[in-house]
């Protein structure tokens, strides 16, 4: 399953001519983690993930500021370009994806349900 979904989004990112692991940087930076915050959800280092979004940046999808608390530190920012591709890729994830074409509601509201209880600690 998971290699479907990969596959899926590697499809749709390329069609925004993008990489799979470009359309997951700019889904994660929806949330405004710094670039190492970035680095630790990519798991990549934060020499690539700099160059990943110099990338996105050159391609007008996202925007590098520097942090308000300290000048140091330089987050980046999905642009209106970059949230209409995430976007336009998360309804095509939605629209595509084997869970939304071959589960119904209730399949999945229970599918959700064991996700969360493998999620929980385990009982002492």
């Amino acid at each position: 399953m998971a290699h479907r979904l990969e596959s899926l989004l590697g499809e749709l990112a390329a069609e925004h001519g993008l990489t799979a692991l470009e359309a997951r940087a700019l889904r994660v930076l929806l949330d405004g983690p710094s670039q190492g915050g970035l680095a630790l959800q990519l798991g990549r280092a934060p020499s690539g993930v700099s160059v990943l979004t110099r990338r996105l940046e050159e391609r007008g999808l996202v925007a590098r500021v520097s942090s308000r608390s300290d000048k140091r530190v330089r987050t980046a920012r999905p642009t209106e370009q970059g949230l209409r591709v995430v976007r336009a890729i998360g309804a095509g994830l939605a629209g595509r994806s084997p869970l939304s074409t071959r589960l119904t509601g209730d399949d999945i509201a229970a599918l959700y349900r064991l996700l969360d209880a493998l999620d929980r600690d385990p009982p002492d």
